[in-house]
């Protein structure tokens, strides 16, 4: 008589899921570090708003101007030959240093005072000038 001898069953563990939240959590810090947060605007500045104009992404590099004509570049007040050196046209191999200049003018700022900003910004050699409003919805 033979006897056969019972298969033994194996015991199936639960997937272990900790491993996979550790990466996940690893991955949400490193964007979180290497992210680029843009400066906040002066809290002085009002910019005007749009309704209608594209959404476009926000200007991390702009050049403020408040309601009183001072001239703002990431917190510190400048100068317009401060601003202007601070956006070259060219570079040192003669490439375009800035391909766009963004303009956050607050919305009380008279037009005598922007022009010469603009004015100085061509006069240099600086052909696309984008002014930043806030879209609105309404």
């Amino acid at each position: 008589m033979q006897m056969h001898k019972a298969k033994a069953h194996r015991r199936v563990l639960p997937e272990n899921t900790i491993p996979l939240i550790n990466i996940v959590f690893l991955m949400l810090i490193f964007f979180l570090i290497a992210g680029t947060v843009a400066p906040p605007i002066s809290p002085s500045l009002s910019p005007p708003s749009a309704v209608d104009l594209p959404q476009m992404p926000p200007a991390d590099n702009a050049i403020e101007i408040l309601a009183d004509g001072t001239l703002v570049h990431r917190g510190d007040r400048l100068t317009l030959a401060d601003v202007l050196s601070r956006f070259p046209v060219t570079g040192e191999r003669g490439e375009p240093e800035t391909d766009v200049v963004k303009i956050v003018a607050d919305k009380a700022l008279p037009a005598d005072k922007l022009m010469p900003v603009l004015k100085a910004l061509r006069g240099v050699g600086h052909r696309s000038i984008r002014l930043v409003t806030l879209k609105t919805d309404t």
